[in-house]
């Protein structure tokens, strides 16, 4: 059984962990080891998460059989408008509906704010998961890169209209 719970600071150090699994095993296979070192250091702090949270990103972490293994982060970006985070899950739980239970819970809570809204995603161009969320209805928008000093990765903004 998959359930989804929203992180508080409380969270943080067990938040921390999960991405420092996740994060790597996500961007395996088109994305360096020291791309991915640096992303992590860069975004995935334990610092990095506590000022995301308390400058309003709210963050939900999967846990199927007592274990976490999924997260997903959702952030206001406009009255309208929210910036969905990549979904990650721990791969030994592919294809068991964790990332369709976290867009779920994140399709669900924004609407609770608002409607009708955009939840827009921004995703490595050569990521595979790209399919999964084109098969949830998000449509590719534009193309965009992410500058992170020390090198430049392409990527795609996908969008998804909830009325």
């Amino acid at each position: 059984m998959i359930s989804i719970r929203k992180a508080n600071h409380e969270d943080i150090a067990d938040l921390k962990k999960l991405v420092d699994k996740l994060v790597p095993n996500n961007f395996n296979g088109f994305l360096n080891t020291s791309q991915i070192d640096y992303m992590i250091e860069k975004l995935y702090t334990q610092k990095a998460l506590l000022d995301a949270l308390d400058s309003g990103t709210d963050y939900f972490v999967a846990t199927c059989d007592g274990v976490d293994c999924g997260v997903v982060s959702v952030l206001k970006h406009g009255p309208n408008l929210f910036l969905m985070h990549k979904i990650y899950v721990d791969e030994g739980y592919y294809g068991k509906g964790v990332g369709t239970a976290l867009l779920h819970r994140i399709k669900e809570y924004v609407s609770s704010k608002v409607l009708p809204c955009t939840i827009e995603l921004v995703i490595n161009s050569h990521n595979p998961s790209r399919e999964f969320y084109l098969k949830n209805g998000f449509v590719k928008v534009r193309d965009t890169e992410l500058d992170l000093e020390e090198f430049i990765i392409s990527e795609e903004v996908f969008s998804l209209e909830l009325n």
